[in-house]
């Protein structure tokens, strides 16, 4: 690495934080992919029109999908997760994802 380029630290930047909504139905299979998802807010700012599918949109959806065996969603409801930006270093590659920082869950 060129000694003028400082490597990217999660530590030494501001970190993308983001509210995520995820609404379920009755007689709904959330792990077939029957649920809706809904961003909220953020703190941070999020890239929604980076190629190859590298976007925040994409990991956000990405860190759901992976998560929802886990979550326990209500049969009817709303559950909030926040999201938070993290991600390592595979080379010279930074690799981005999202994880789960904290889960509220509503039932109606």
């Amino acid at each position: 690495m060129h000694p003028s380029i400082q490597k990217q630290s999660i530590e030494s930047r501001s970190v993308n934080y983001v509210s995520v909504y995820i609404g379920t139905e009755s007689g709904c299979n959330p792990e077939e992919g029957e649920y809706t998802l809904h961003i909220g807010g953020f703190i941070g700012s999020l890239d929604i029109g980076a190629p190859s599918g590298v976007d925040d949109v994409s990991l956000i959806q990405d860190c759901v999908e992976d998560n929802i065996p886990e979550i326990e969603l209500p049969i009817e409801g709303v559950t909030e997760l926040i999201l938070k930006e993290s991600g390592e270093w595979e080379d010279v590659f930074w690799h981005k994802y999202y994880v789960i920082d904290r889960v509220i869950k509503e039932s109606f």
